[in-house]
């Protein structure tokens, strides 16, 4: 009977755990790197979705040096995305809309972020600080903390000298037994110390800010890269552009916007698209290349899959098949079907090089 109810009460408080957010963080960071130099990773990104929304918080800071910040999910995954645009909410803090395939898993919902964390800073003064590296795995760096000013602001310190808080952590969570209590802003060069916003004051900003949204500060530019009122729309890719004005998004764009460029750090490429809001049949593909200048950079082969429910697991291959582009426009003919997305996943170029590139996606109904 003791056994019993010992199993019961230890189950009973790791629900009570569960429910109040007391869990150890869940996977809701990214890596903010810029689009002009993907491999130069600026500073990281707390994400959360509200309202169908999927938000990065981060440092202003780390926002200004990005220009549009591109960001890399934690895990194996390499879940991309890139701000829309964002709100400075004061003191550093900015909210950014992100769009892409990372928004797919944007982490928890805004609204469950624990925000309750005086005990646990009464409690202990070590903690960890939690960073995602450009490869989408996740560092740790023990630290101590050395100050509470009680206005929203902890100081901390490296546990070990040898290991100090590098430029590029700005961003990074602070956590304590696995609970984020805040995000660090910034690090003084000469002292190594942090300086780091506690959870609860910076979700009283955000908060704020969901609850009363203002017109965002900076809205990222879309007049020539407008996506029309009607036809599929890109949704995620799996490669980093070569910089701002060659994006993924521009295979679906108004005509005056740049084409799709680059350099992939591992093949096969994917370009998912959103082929209708609702199931739409689709008969064929047309992949334009006309508006790229070195042919031989174009997609050499493709293989197409399907997805009717935008379920994860519900992706379906349909055809496979080399390019034949006849005037800069290749023509994959397919057997009606209904389908919601279209996933287009390029496994090399036509001259076998490190970049590519293509103009436009059409779909045919």
């Amino acid at each position: 009977m003791t056994a019993s109810r010992s199993r019961s009460r230890r189950r009973a408080c790791a629900l009570i755990a569960l429910l109040s957010g007391v869990a150890p963080v869940a996977a809701q960071q990214a890596v903010v790197t810029t689009q002009d130099a993907s491999a130069l990773e600026i500073g990281q990104a707390f994400l959360a979705h509200h309202g169908g929304q999927c938000y990065a918080i981060l440092p202003t800071h780390v926002v200004t040096e990005a220009g549009r910040p591109a960001l890399r999910r934690e895990g194996t995954q390499g879940l991309l995305g890139e701000s829309i645009d964002h709100a400075d909410l004061g003191d550093d803090l900015s909210l950014a809309r992100v769009a892409g395939g990372i928004s797919s898993d944007c982490g928890t919902s805004a609204l469950s972020i624990r925000r309750a964390v005086e005990r646990l800073l009464q409690q202990g003064r070590l903690g960890t600080l939690r960073s995602v590296n450009g490869d989408g795995t996740v560092a740790q760096l023990g630290v101590t903390i050395v100050d509470d000013d009680g206005r929203g602001t902890l100081r901390v310190q490296p546990t070990h000298q040898g290991n100090p808080i590098r430029k590029g952590l700005s961003g990074s969570l602070l956590l304590i037994d696995g609970v984020s209590v805040g995000m660090l802003l910034s690090v003084n060069a000469r002292s190594g110390i942090g300086t780091v916003v506690r959870i609860d004051t910076l979700m009283a900003k955000v908060d704020a800010h969901l609850m009363n949204p203002a017109p965002p500060a900076h809205a990222a530019p879309t007049p020539s890269a407008a996506v029309p009122a009607t036809g599929p729309r890109v949704l995620a890719w799996s490669a980093l552009p070569i910089d701002e004005a060659h994006r993924a998004a521009n295979l679906t764009a108004g005509a005056d916007a740049p084409a799709w460029a680059s350099v992939p750090e591992r093949w096969p490429v994917t370009i998912d698209l959103l082929a209708g809001e609702d199931l739409v049949t689709i008969s064929g593909l047309i992949l334009d290349g006309r508006g790229v200048d070195d042919a031989g950079q174009l997609p050499a082969h493709v293989e197409v899959f399907i997805n009717p429910s935008g379920d994860a697991r519900a992706w379906r291959a349909v055809t496979s098949l080399a390019l034949d582009y006849r005037d800069g426009v290749a023509r994959i003919a397919l057997a009606p079907l209904r389908t919601r997305l279209l996933r287009l996943s390029f496994s090399a170029t036509m001259d076998g090089g490190e970049v590519i590139s293509l103009g436009r996606i059409g779909v045919l109904d």
